[in-house]
């Protein structure tokens, strides 16, 4: 009779054990899916599947990261009413094989990581900046052309671009 209330227990535990629906996952963490809705239907990748992150291929831009710097620093427009603002901006989207973009993301934090969300002509126009942005390089590993994933981290602090990452 010992076994009555180990059993007793288990079905217990089966019955109150949530029943999780079965999800879906991307191929790969942050891979982004393309949007028709804020998508710009003309951009192509150049590979049917699989598209790496920047650091795992030869990759780039032209004049490296002083001619970003330098883009801007000369487009970058601050408001006024920005000057209360802090936290990250972070711009992902894909770079073709001919170094053209498209599926521009934009995510925002505040400087503890947390979700926020700054002005929507702020983030509107570090976004339109980056999708304005030309000199990406396609990218290629063994000779082989690529697409590739890249992104632009902006820090703000008080309405500036403080650092540009990576």
């Amino acid at each position: 009779m010992r076994f009555l209330p180990a059993l007793y227990t288990f079905v217990v535990l089966i019955l109150a054990t949530p029943v999780v629906a079965q999800q879906t996952y991307p191929d790969h963490v942050g891979d982004i899916t393309p949007d028709p809705a804020v998508d710009d239907p003309a951009f192509r990748t150049c590979r049917a599947n699989g598209i790496p992150q920047y650091y795992s291929i030869e990759s780039g831009f032209e004049g490296e990261k002083p001619a970003l710097l330098r883009y801007f620093a000369q487009n970058y427009q601050k408001n006024a009413a920005w000057s209360e603002e802090n936290g990250y901006i972070t711009v992902r989207f894909v770079v073709n094989c001919n170094g053209q973009t498209g599926r521009f993301r934009v995510l925002e934090m505040d400087m503890n990581y947390r979700p926020k969300t700054f002005p929507k002509a702020m983030s509107t126009h570090l976004l339109q900046l980056c999708q304005t942005l030309t000199g990406w390089k396609g990218g290629q590993s063994e000779g082989i052309p690529y697409d590739y994933y890249q992104y632009l981290t902006f820090t703000i602090q008080s309405g500036e671009i403080v650092r540009i990452m990576p």
